[in-house]
């Protein structure tokens, strides 16, 4: 079963920020940097794909549930489609791919399409 969310945000914000207080350059570096937490702040749509086993790799015995959600974002004027794993705290863990495109239509297919 999929099951997808709207989510209204906006992180346009943060990126103004970091741009006036970094520079253009410097500011885009932050953010490919952050990629997971600007997309997953900046999200107006998510979409449940299932479970996954998280395994921590300094402890052979332990492990964490985690779930998979692709989600759709609007940043810097771009939509973003990311699938990311995501704890049960409903923070973002890990980015596992991410796709951009210049139109809505074309993004909101990939959210459908994504496994």
């Amino acid at each position: 079963m999929n099951m997808m969310t709207t989510i209204f945000r906006g992180s346009d914000a943060a990126i103004d920020a970091l741009r006036a207080e970094f520079g253009a350059v410097l500011a885009d570096r932050i953010i490919e940097a952050e990629a997971l937490d600007f997309l997953w702040e900046a999200r107006v749509r998510e979409r449940y794909l299932g479970q996954q086993i998280g395994w921590h790799l300094d402890d052979e015995d332990a492990s964490e549930e985690l779930s998979r959600i692709a989600i759709l974002s609007v940043l810097d004027g771009r939509w973003h489609v990311a699938m990311c794993l995501v704890d049960g705290e409903g923070a973002a863990v890990e980015l596992l791919w991410k796709r951009q495109f210049q139109c809505l239509g074309e993004a909101e297919i990939a959210l459908v399409r994504a496994r």
